[in-house]
């Protein structure tokens, strides 16, 4: 005989089977299990029935409730063994799927609460705000920092399936790093976090930790801003995320909101603003003339001015650099290594970042 496996539901109807004409009606042999509670059902050829075949039907029990029915058709000698194997199974795989649902849902009320503290207005209700803490296990009442960590190519990452896999083993790595006694919020592709109240020099020893781990795990460089040890959370949260924008800004992998400059006021101006800045500085430039300059001023301003450090990053020889460099000034008027017009350049290259798509189509 071919052996056909039925699952039913809590009221006895199939939802799954081998057979697929028996899918949503009525099996009569899992309501008898269901109604009388029994720990098995064997139906034989005598007590078959249409709607319950030869075979052996086994309750799926969670918690102490029957919450369905296996049913596997056949001699009982020869099914019982199985269906009881069948049975353990989906017994496990439901408890499992029921731990990873609650799971999910103490994380999105986690979630919800950092949220509500770090960037709403839940310290509006300081009361309200601590009591759910409380029955979260945080004391909002503790000294806490804040870092934010992201990746610098998140877009690329991203638009793959397997860079997104990286994207979130990367998260993970940075949450374990952080340690238990952390807490960990995923926000627009970021993560904030919340480590106990520390040093500054700890501070960036963890972000140095994590930078590391990641690049070597994943080759995935990490964007990380530390805030300047405010003691109120939101202020906190706003120092770490601007120097986390002005790290990528300044092409640092790792700042503190203490050594945040000229980026700090970028956010402030309007992209209208900026992008007519660029064109005023580099007025005789295509976009493409555009980004190779943008290009050599990234590996200029990430060796400090250094010549000979930007000329290796570039790949090309120093008296080329130089070369390039006297272009510049003749397409712009400015010079960068001049101290009084270094400024002009560093800030084209931080309003270059924000506005580069709307200069694309000038």
């Amino acid at each position: 005989m071919r052996q056909n496996i039925n699952m039913m539901d809590c009221r006895g109807y199939v939802i799954a089977s081998t057979d697929q004409s028996r899918i949503g009606s009525l099996h009569e042999g899992a309501k008898q299990v269901i109604e009388r509670h029994l720990p098995e059902l064997c139906v034989t050829e005598d007590t078959a029935t249409d709607t319950s075949r030869p075979g052996v039907n086994l309750p799926v029990v969670l918690d102490g409730r029957i919450i369905g029915v296996i049913g596997i058709t056949g001699l009982y000698k020869e099914v019982e063994a199985f269906g009881q194997v069948v049975k353990k199974m989906v017994e496990i795989l439901v408890r499992e799927n029921m731990e990873q649902d609650e799971q999910r849902l103490r994380n999105r009320v986690l979630s919800r609460f950092l949220e509500d503290w770090i960037m709403g207005d839940g310290l509006l209700q300081p009361r309200l705000l601590s009591e759910r803490g409380f029955r979260l296990g945080i004391d909002i009442a503790l000294p806490r920092r804040v870092m934010v960590a992201g990746a610098r190519e998140m877009q690329s990452y991203g638009a793959t399936p397997s860079g997104q896999k990286m994207l979130e083993g990367a998260e993970a790595e940075t949450a374990r790093l952080a340690g238990p006694q952390s807490l960990v919020l995923r926000s627009a592709g970021r993560q904030i976090i919340l480590v106990r109240k520390c040093s500054d020099r700890q501070m960036e020893q963890l972000a140095g930790r994590i930078r590391t781990a990641v690049l070597k795990r994943f080759g995935i460089r990490m964007l990380i801003g530390i805030d300047g040890g405010a003691g109120d959370i939101h202020l906190a949260y706003s120092q770490a995320n601007k120097a986390w924008r002005s790290a990528g800004m300044a092409s640092r992998d790792i700042l503190s909101y203490d050594r945040v400059t000229l980026e700090l006021f970028t956010e402030d101006l309007s992209d209208s603003v900026k992008a007519e800045y660029i064109r005023k500085v580099f007025k005789k430039c295509s976009y493409e003339e555009l980004c190779r300059w943008m290009g050599l001023l990234e590996a200029y301003f990430e060796a400090e001015g250094s010549l000979q450090e930007a000329a290796e990053n570039l790949h090309i020889h120093k008296n080329t650099l130089t070369y390039k460099l006297k272009r510049l000034e003749e397409e712009t008027g400015y010079d960068v290594r001049l101290m009084s017009q270094t400024a002009v350049f560093y800030m084209a290259m931080l309003f270059f970042r924000d506005v580069k798509e709307k200069l694309e189509g000038r």
